[in-house]
């Protein structure tokens, strides 16, 4: 399977919140640094901080584009969190429920066989929709 199919499966099983399947494109010791800076290390740290993100909101991320060399896939993706109650401690800024924010980021994926080993993010353009305006 190329880099950029398994980039693809590892979006949809995040997408459908399938955590056994999402573990398995990780390596145990991978660190993955968000778009905001925090760092999160080992599996473990990952799933349990997207199951609270998605507990809050219905995050998708869609994959603009993505591409791969070596032992590093580069992708552009576009992410949209509705937030499904009120979360005024959500990572990324307080939200009702109803309200809507999406990311445009870019990110660098490290892989070694088929686990990816660190993964950093950098957010490129945010936009915040109150459910008053959506």
């Amino acid at each position: 399977m190329t880099p950029e199919n398994r980039f693809r499966d590892y979006m949809r099983a995040f997408n459908a919140s399938d955590w056994d399947a999402l573990c398995q494109h990780y390596a145990p010791d991978i660190r993955l640094t968000i778009g905001n800076g925090t760092e999160l290390i080992g599996r473990d740290a990952i799933v349990d901080f997207y199951r609270k993100v998605k507990t809050q909101t219905r995050r998708t991320i869609e994959i603009v584009k993505c591409f791969a060399d070596a032992n590093m896939l580069a992708a552009e993706l576009q992410s949209e969190f509705l937030a499904v109650m009120d979360a005024p401690d959500f990572a990324v800024r307080p939200m009702a429920k109803g309200d809507r924010y999406f990311i445009n980021s870019f990110a660098l994926y490290e892989f070694e066989n088929e686990q990816y080993t660190r993964i950093r993010a950098a957010v490129f353009r945010r936009e915040f929709r109150p459910l008053a305006e959506s």
